[in-house]
Formats: structure tokens, sequence, C-alpha cells
């Protein structure tokens, strides 16, 4: 790591204890003041009541699943927080952090074209000095002791409580009304070989009546990272937001992030989200339509190679009727690589009106490969729009043999077969260059798969 990154000092050990509650509140006492240490410890230890209370998310461990939430060792990490201060753009100290090994990391963040952008090293936000062009009023900051108002406990899971407990970065993004940001905002968590630390991002994003932005959340690097973190959007009356999040982890890396959204009247919040990188990675989107005319939609994928477990979970909750949303989930395993996806829409008593749609479609590659796929709906309204539907198979013998009587060789055409079956998804990405860079990984991925039946 080059001079433009600091090394952090003020670090301890991580353990999801009361103990260990104790350290970083110690820690944040020497920063901040005892005052600051005191107003944060009542939120941070309710918590990490939920999280000891709390059950374990998911299926217990099977022979699809070898992974037990309840097990899992988060020993040798350490937490750290704070800023790292430059001179110039994030982005030039995250090319000062990958270009020792650039021929092996790619970090699309560097080549696209942002509006404004936050790179976090492990649990330190680089932060520069001299802010980057942005329409006035508009708010790009580390999440940091400056914005109590969100930090407050959010209504996740139990790795969401854990993150809640132990918060140590973030970030802050919040578009005035009638304000159009045309270019994404990225938001990079960067964890490079030799990092041990514990990441526990906020995020939070806030836009205003009429507001329209592209936030993409990336995760990058190639240490055996723990990654825990909670996302929360809010759109405002008649504001379009679409959320990104590209998961590009190390390959041993384990990673849980609860995203979570609300729609007010006619405005719109798309997901989109990638799962590509990591060995244990939960997902999970939570998007609640609350007024009339609110629309969500969420567009995800996950392509699970060698040992990865993947477990995503979407749940679209239509509080008030004519609200609309439209969830398509992509998912393929070859080698080992396990899955399981978990879908839900719920119309509550009320809510007439409602349209939903849930499609989820799995494909596996290799007989070892395994994803569960279990769509649901909750309906306790009259007079609604409500479809699910999900897939799980193997390649399309058809298609290959269609593609082998135009003289394409059975590689070529397995691998052909298998890239466009994500492009339902793919196509629903907010830009061309994501939508590439996406198709790319995937690409990449079959040349890593070692064990691909065709």
């Amino acid at each position: 790591m080059r001079s433009s990154v600091a090394t952090a000092t003020d670090a301890v050990a991580f353990e999801p204890t009361d103990a260990g509650l104790d350290a970083i509140l110690r820690v944040i006492a020497e920063r901040d003041g005892d005052a600051a240490a005191a107003a944060e410890r009542p939120q941070r230890e309710r918590a990490l009541a939920r999280y000891h209370a709390l059950p374990a998310p998911g299926l217990r461990p099977s022979r699809g699943w070898r992974h037990d939430y309840d097990k899992l060792d988060l020993h040798g990490l350490r937490w750290t927080t704070g800023e790292i201060a430059i001179p110039t753009s994030p982005f030039d100290a995250l090319a000062a952090l990958t270009a020792p090994r650039e021929a092996d990391i790619d970090v699309p963040a560097l080549a696209t074209e942002n509006a404004a952008g936050l790179v976090h090293v492990g649990a330190r936000a680089v932060h520069q000095t001299t802010p980057q062009s942005l329409p006035d009023g508009v708010i790009v900051t580390p999440f940091d002791r400056a914005l109590r108002e969100h930090a407050g406990a959010s209504d996740t899971d139990r790795f969401g409580a854990l993150a809640d407990a132990f918060r140590n970065c973030g970030a802050f993004v919040s578009v005035p009304d009638d304000v159009v940001v045309e270019k994404p905002i990225q938001l990079v968590f960067a964890t490079p070989d030799g990092s041990d630390d514990a990441v526990f991002p906020r995020i939070v994003v806030v836009l205003g009546r009429g507001a329209r932005a592209t936030v993409i959340e990336r995760h990058v690097g190639s240490a055996d990272a723990l990654v825990c973190g909670n996302v929360f959007v809010s759109a405002s009356q008649g504001a379009e937001l679409d959320y990104v999040a590209v998961q590009q982890a190390g390959e041993n890396a384990r990673v849980f992030m609860y995203r979570t959204g609300d729609c007010a009247a006619d405005a719109t919040v798309r997901f989109h989200v990638a799962e590509l990188g990591g060995t244990l990675v939960r997902s999970v989107v939570d998007t609640k339509l609350s007024s009339r005319g609110a629309r969500a939609e969420t567009s995800a994928l996950f392509f699970n190679t060698g040992f990865q477990h993947v477990d995503m979970s979407t749940t679209t909750t239509h509080v008030v009727g004519d609200t609309t949303s439209d969830t398509v989930v992509r998912s393929a395993a070859s080698d080992r690589g396990q899955g399981r996806f978990v879908g839900n829409i719920a119309i509550v008593a009320g809510a007439h009106g409602a349209d939903a749609s849930l499609r989820d479609d799995a494909l596996l590659l290799s007989k070892r490969a395994h994803i569960d796929s279990v769509p649901a709906l909750e309906i306790a309204a009259n007079d609604v729009k409500a479809f699910h539907g999900a897939t799980v198979g193997s390649l399309d013998e058809e298609a290959l043999f269609y593609a082998g009587s135009r003289g394409i060789a059975r590689p070529d055409a397995v691998r052909m077969v298998a890239l466009a079956f994500f492009e339902r998804a793919i196509a629903r990405f907010p830009s061309e260059a994501l939508r590439d860079e996406i198709r790319t990984a995937l690409d990449r991925k079959i040349d890593a798969a070692t064990d691909i039946d065709g």
C-alpha cells in the first residue's frame, strides 16, 4: 500500500460480545470524547442484544448448504474506524492500492465516469480534501458521527443487528428536491491482501421529491474479509433511484448485506444486485411500497463456482394499493457451488389494486452443484394481481443442438447459452457500461469453473 493510504492505529480485536463492544466504545471515546461514546452506547447495546436473541437466518445446513451460521468463526479480525484524507480523488487512492496487482485485480470503478465517489480501505474512509463537482445541495460523505439521526438500529436479520452494533464505516448520500444527478455516485469498499478489518458499513441514500440518481455500491479485493452491513434507501414523492450493488470480494471473503428500500407516492426504487465473489454470501433486499403510485423493481443474479455459497432473499411488501413491483432473479452454479433463493411478495390487508410479479430461474451446470428456489406469496387483500414462478434446470439441449447445427463448437455453445441465461436480469441494469461489466465478470467465472457439464 502506498503512502497516500494511511495505516489505522486505533484498532482493537473484534469479538461480538459485550466486552468487544466496550472495547470499540473506548476507541470512539478516545477519538470523539466520552459524551459521543455515551450517546452511541444504548443503540449499539440494543443491536448487540438483538444479534444474540435472533435466530440464525435461512435454512439449517443440509446436502445443498454446508455452512452453519451459528458456528461462524469470527476470530482474527480487527475493528477500526475513521477517515484517511488525501489531496485528490479517492479513486487515486484506490489506484495506488490495486497497482501492485493490477494484472490480477480489475476495478471497474476506476473506468466509470462518476459524479462523486467514496472509497473505503477496510473500514477506513478514503476521503478527498477537495470535493468533486456535484449539483448544488447534493451530499456524498462518509457515514460518521455527524449523522447520528441515521444510525439507529434497523429491523433486520441477525447479521443486520451485528452490523448496527459494530458499525464502523459507510456513506450518506442526499439528493435535494428536483435535482438530477446524471453520472453515478460510487461507494467502493476495498479489502486488499493483508487486510484483517471487520467491515461494518451503514449506507443511507435519501432522495428528495422528484430527484433522480444512480448509486453504485462495490465490494472489491482479495483478502479473506468479513463485510457485514446495512443499506437504507428512501425515495420521496416522484423520485427515481437506481441502486446497484456489485460484489466481487475475494474468493474466501464472507459478505452479509441487508438492503432496505422505502418508496413514497409515485416514486420508483430499483435494486440491481450482482453477487459474484466471496465464499459465503448472504444478500437480502427488502422493499416497502408505502404510498399509492410507488413502484419497486429488483434485478438480481449470482453465479457460484468452486465452493461458493450464496444465500439470497428478496421481499417486497405492498403496504397500500395501487402499487407495483417486479422482481427478476437469475442464478447459476457449477463445480460444487451451492445457492438458495427465497423470494416473497406480501400484499397486506387493504392494499387493493396492488400488482406484483416475481420470476426466479436457476441453472445447474454440474452434477455436484445445487440451488434451492423458494418463491412465496402472502396475500391479504382482494382485487390484486400477483404472479410468481420459478424453475431449476440444466442447459437447454435444444439450444445446444441448434448452436451445433450452425457450426458452433459445443464448448462455445455451452458458454453462449449459459451467458444468455443471465441476460433478462442483466438487461435491467441502468447503463451499458455496467451491463458489459457484468457480462465480462460472468464470462470470467465460466473460464474459472472446473466442472461444467456439457
